[in-house]
């Protein structure tokens, strides 16, 4: 079965279940709306009388951010212009492959960590319904699914997270050591950019290598009715190395579109010096666009991946079977 098979078939299964869509975007946002009420209350206690409020109703305040960010901690201090536009996705990209993504506001890392189990309570009835629309056809078919597979994903989290601080433990930074090392004394910017370009290519590639094989574990939780989190990782990496073209592939084809997705985003997202409600109600609409088009790409790829894990461990007449185009969003209430 062909990748762009899986690919096309993929996109369809995901645009006739929007229910999925809408219950990971309400899990992100029931996660974000208590940082956004704290951080609402820590801005009104730094305005207080003053006109402060006024000039930023009318544009963003240069100097009283300058006094704002010299001052804040905490969840105060991830708040200025980086936050708004194309910056958190490059900021969030850098911060990656620098081995740092852990190095934030504890609060804003106890919010991840708390969307990670959301979406590993979420993921197992995911792949059940995206896969086998027979077994999760009602709401409470799905939450049982989402119940059912919910531990087996959470030792698969704590062990991917193990995964990932290892990788960045002994292998991302000793490398930018080592190159922060021989570089020092070089002259030419060029050669010490193209060390570190080298550096974060190989520490990308791990981490897609490592990624990829969280999620075929996944898949084969559920599919193959693991149990075992450590088994399950062994056989999404052995699925991987068996299949590195069509996985790197289906994965690349996602990649494109996540790229026209943000570029076309970079392109319209309004910057840190809107002001006002004809400028504010577009900009918070734009970026509720972004994050529905980003969960989309997200279940986009693991149900791609989820038929190419089909057709790959089964025959002709079985793969043709899990292309077979599942009950619609009309006909399933999900």
């Amino acid at each position: 079965m062909s990748i762009a098979r899986c690919f096309a078939v993929g996109f369809g299964r995901v645009r006739r279940a929007p229910a999925l869509l809408g219950w990971v975007f309400l899990a992100s946002l029931a996660v974000s709306l208590p940082l956004t009420a704290a951080m609402r209350e820590i801005l009104r206690s730094s305005f207080g009388t003053s006109l402060v409020q006024e000039n930023m109703r009318r544009g963003f305040d240069v100097d009283w951010y300058g006094e704002f960010s010299r001052t804040a901690g905490g969840l105060a201090s991830t708040f200025g212009p980086s936050v708004v536009g194309m910056l958190p996705i490059a900021a969030n990209l850098e911060r990656t492959l620098d081995g740092q993504l852990l190095a934030v506001d504890r609060t804003v890392l106890a919010a991840g960590i708390v969307f990670l189990l959301a979406w590993a309570f979420l993921a197992g009835g995911i792949i059940l319904r995206l896969t086998q629309a027979d077994r999760a056809r009602t709401r409470g078919g799905l939450f049982s699914a989402c119940g059912e597979y919910f531990f087996r994903f959470v030792r698969l989290l704590a062990l991917s997270l193990v995964i990932y601080w290892a990788l960045f433990r002994w292998i991302s930074g000793p490398l930018h050591r080592w190159v922060e090392r021989g570089t020092r004394d070089v002259t030419v910017e060029f050669t010490a950019m193209t060390w570190t370009m080298g550096v974060y290519a190989l520490v990308g590639l791990l981490l897609v290598i490592v990624g990829l094989s969280l999620d075929y574990a996944k898949i084969a939780m559920v599919l193959e009715e693991r149990r075992s989190a450590l088994l399950a990782f062994v056989r999404g990496l052995r699925f991987f190395l068996s299949h590195p073209g069509r996985t790197l592939g289906l994965y690349g084809m996602i990649l494109i579109v996540g790229a026209l997705i943000r570029g076309l985003y970079i392109l319209v997202a309004p910057g840190a010096g809107q002001a006002g409600n004809t400028a504010l109600i577009p900009a918070f609409l734009v970026g509720q666009c972004y994050v529905l088009a980003c969960i989309f790409l997200k279940l986009w790829l693991l149900a791609s991946q989820a038929l190419l894990f089909q057709a790959a461990a089964s025959g002709p007449e079985a793969a043709a079977m899990a292309m077979e185009t599942p009950p619609s969003s009309s006909e399933v209430a999900a």
